[in-house]
């Protein structure tokens, strides 16, 4: 069991159940490059959508995820601190030291918007696929468990018996064992 939930399909191989081991093994493959491959194209959709603010709106390259999302909810800083001073929440001047302003029309707002939110969906897919690696794991180390009980099984069984005699009703047990 703990071999193949280190390590999905191994416990199963040990236990010559080939077929199971390799279900687990693929499915352990398969999540694995999914995994990778949404986490480097959410890194991607990431520095498109970085670079296409720093083009259009003149967005300067932080490390805050606040930071780019309000610049996909307003066309500039100005515009985000005048909707922070009526709502009074404490906001306002947040972004004074890296100002945007979009250019042009309202789309390219909107386009960023939609780059950056695909970028995130890529990444909440990457955290996603690592749950099921997880639980790729632990089905494996059941799957495992259960496979050696029932070669362990083999070994013994015990039954329910019940026996009528003379009007009375007995109940048994039996165990048999091969040696």
């Amino acid at each position: 069991m703990v071999k193949s939930v280190l390590i999905p399909g191994w416990g199963e191989a040990n236990l010559g159940y080939e077929k199971n081991s390799r279900f687990f093994l693929h499915s352990e493959t398969i999540l694995v490059v999914s995994c990778l491959s949404a986490y480097k194209m959410a890194q991607v959709k990431e520095n498109e959508y970085i670079a296409y603010a720093n083009e259009h709106a003149g967005a300067e390259n932080i490390n805050d995820r606040r930071y780019w999302v309000d610049i996909g909810n307003y066309d500039s800083n100005y515009a985000f601190d005048e909707e922070h001073l009526r709502m009074r929440d404490g906001k306002e001047g947040q972004w004074s030291s890296y100002p945007w302003y979009w250019e042009g029309s309202d789309t390219r707002r909107k386009r960023f918007e939609k780059m950056r939110i695909n970028s995130d969906k890529l990444f909440f897919t990457g955290r996603f696929l690592i749950g099921g690696i997880i639980l790729n794991h632990i089905i494996s180390g059941i799957d495992a468990l259960y496979l050696s009980r029932i070669i362990d099984e083999k070994s013994y069984s015990i039954s329910p018996k019940v026996e009528y005699i003379n009007n009375n009703i007995r109940y048994l047990l039996s165990l048999k064992i091969d040696i």
